[in-house]
């Protein structure tokens, strides 16, 4: 009775025991420009995650290149410029997610005549 008790415990406080987020990193473009000229659209933010159920099983891995490719096409754009990446934990009673959040402008590039 008292393992039932505690699992239900546990099951209804199963909230985010810590978050933590810190920056990875700054790039001027998610990919070359090749000194083509564009329009920028808007600010975006992409994010890529992943579980791992109680710290032994993963399940996923968070991609830079996912997070990027979200951030583009949110806006419709072709490219990022000025990149920042943050690397996110937060930690459950059940296990982890791990997360790589990106933000930047997003570019369209423009036809030359």
């Amino acid at each position: 009775m008292k393992a039932a008790a505690l699992s239900l415990v546990c099951l209804l406080f199963a909230g985010c025991l810590s978050f933590a987020r810190h920056p990875a990193g700054i790039s001027p473009a998610a990919f070359e420009t090749q000194g083509r000229s564009y329009d920028v659209l808007d600010d975006a933010e992409g994010y890529s995650s992943s579980f791992t159920l109680f710290w032994l099983f993963p399940f996923g891995q968070p991609s830079l290149d996912d997070a990027v490719a979200e951030a583009v096409r949110s806006k419709g754009g072709d490219n990022l410029i000025n990149v920042s990446v943050y690397k996110e934990r937060d930690i459950y009673i059940t296990g982890t997610v791990d997360a790589v959040r990106v933000t930047g402008k997003v570019i369209k590039y423009t036809k030359t005549k």
